[in-house]
């Protein structure tokens, strides 16, 4: 099992928690806004909590302020490393505090200090979400898209909740902490959405879908079943956002890539015909498999798929294969444009190309030699040249001296 490590959502770099806290610098990505709660000095943070001081003027961006204990619990992260103790104390009691206000301002620490000591803050979280004053929840959905990607163990069971919740804004944020996970915690999101893509409500298999495309460069088998699983679902819209991740996988799993979207190029929507389309143009179409489906494809409906397969034609089959196949497809390819391509394949050049076409074909014929390998010269070269001067032989029969 993966050991747990605190990392941030944005760099994914290891941040420090517990007790065992090194005293060092935090990531910038994961501090605290800055506010007037920053001019307030470190020891009188405490006291203005815990009521020992009602309020104090500071300076804030060279202008006077008035600070109360809604400020100083929003500047309790600054010494969570000195005083572990305080602060925690402090903050469950402004979690549970009966103002709202207060339980706001104590939702903005909750993650910064739960680095240190996280101890009952996320109960308190699960149960803030569910608060009777909107502007609380509204704080508390904030605050967990901040900490589930710090802490996927500890707020698993609350995500999960709020992923499904009925309320669109709630489930917005959940989702958005769910995108932030992809990078550092893959497999937990493979978690979520194995759940939430088997839900019998299609908006929640829509947005389980909608993360997919950041899962896509995972080299993760459990990834690709459910990209495989989502572009089957009975919805178009689920199938167009899980289309998406094919480009991606054409380019860094391309055999994975050829086998979803032998299917998806067929799809009935036009979307993920696109993707599929999209893909198969950046991998490498060699393969029985891919004649196949270069052909079907050049038959399909969608002219756009026909005619990115009558271009692959040439890379697929061999010049035999290509004009046969070329000339099946005329007799029921009824496009101008296509017609043209496929005639320009169906063409033998040799037999009925044009003169230079033809005359590109014709060999020079081989050298006729002797038995001993010497070039065979033409019979007159062969015949013995005559001397000079040499009288011609009379071809007058000689006469009988006996006769």
């Amino acid at each position: 099992m993966k050991e747990y490590i605190a990392r941030d959502p944005k760099t994914g770099l290891p941040l420090a928690f517990g007790k065992g806290y090194v005293s060092g610098p935090i990531d910038e990505a994961y501090r605290a806004p800055k506010g007037p709660w920053d001019a307030i000095k470190n020891y009188d943070i405490i006291s203005l909590c815990d009521g020992t001081i009602q309020a104090l003027e500071v300076r804030w961006k060279e202008v006077p302020q008035l600070v109360t204990r809604t400020d100083a619990i929003r500047a309790l992260p600054r010494i969570m490393r000195g005083e572990p103790e305080l602060v925690h104390e402090q903050l469950i009691s402004a979690l549970s505090d009966i103002k709202p206000e207060v339980r706001v301002s104590a939702l903005f620490s909750l993650p910064y200090c739960a680095l240190v000591e996280s101890d009952e803050l996320f109960e308190h979280l699960h149960e803030l979400l569910d608060d009777v004053d909107a502007v609380v929840r509204n704080a508390a959905s904030s605050c967990l898209q901040i900490v589930a990607p710090v802490f996927p163990s500890a707020t698993e069971e609350i995500l999960f909740r709020e992923l499904q919740s009925t309320v669109a804004s709630r489930r917005k944020y959940a989702y958005s902490a769910l995108k932030e996970m992809c990078q550092v915690w893959p497999e937990v999101v493979v978690q979520h959405l194995d759940e939430l893509l088997r839900s019998e409500d299609p908006k929640l298999r829509l947005e389980a879908a909608k993360i997919l495309p950041p899962l896509a460069r995972t080299k993760s088998a459990s990834v690709w079943d459910l990209i495989g699983w989502s572009l089957s679902d009975e919805s178009e819209l689920v199938r167009a956002q899980a289309a998406r991740t094919l480009p991606t996988l054409a380019n860094i799993q391309p055999q994975m890539a050829k086998i979803l979207i032998e299917n998806s190029l067929f799809d009935t929507n036009t979307q993920v015909r696109k993707s599929a389309l999209r893909a198969l143009k950046s991998i490498d179409v060699s393969g029985f498999r891919m004649n196949r489906l270069c052909i079907n494809g050049a038959r399909h409906s969608d002219p756009e798929i026909r005619r990115a397969c009558i271009l692959m034609m040439p890379r697929l089959f061999t010049e035999t294969e290509m004009r046969i196949q070329a000339l099946e497809l005329l007799r029921q390819e009824t496009r101008p444009e296509l017609i043209s391509m496929l005639e320009e394949l169906s063409i033998d050049p040799e037999m009925e190309g044009g003169e230079d076409e033809k005359n590109r074909f014709l060999a020079v014929a081989p050298q006729a030699t002797n038995e001993d390998g010497t070039p065979l010269l033409p019979s007159f070269e062969n015949e013995p040249k005559k001397q000079l001067n040499e009288p011609e032989k009379s071809e007058e029969p000689q006469s009988d001296e006996n006769n």
